[in-house]
């Protein structure tokens, strides 16, 4: 059986419409419930999305000069992107501790 989740930090490298969203299997119905459950239970953190968005543009392509070429490609706003960045680098100084 298969499903979709929501889960911040699924951002596919070729499909940006599902964004958001994470493929699971399980082997019938009741495992397919447990695993959702247990992504409900991890905060949807929307920073971690676009953090994700971003982490896409930069890795791929054409190089990116700009913060509107930045917003154009990921398609999220400056201060969305500027969330983003500062969540991401929160994130580091707290694993890198």
């Amino acid at each position: 059986m298969c499903g979709h989740v929501a889960d911040s930090s699924a951002v596919l490298p070729d499909d940006p419409l599902h964004d958001g969203l994470r493929r699971v299997t399980a082997c019938c119905e009741t495992h397919l419930e447990m695993v959702r459950a247990a992504y409900r239970q991890r905060p949807f953190v929307q920073e971690e999305l676009w953090a994700g968005k971003i982490g896409r543009v930069l890795t791929s392509g054409c190089p990116v000069l700009t913060m509107t070429e930045l917003a154009c490609r990921t398609g999220l706003d400056e201060p969305d992107i500027r969330r983003a960045i500062a969540w991401h680098n929160e994130r580091r100084r707290r694993l890198d501790g």
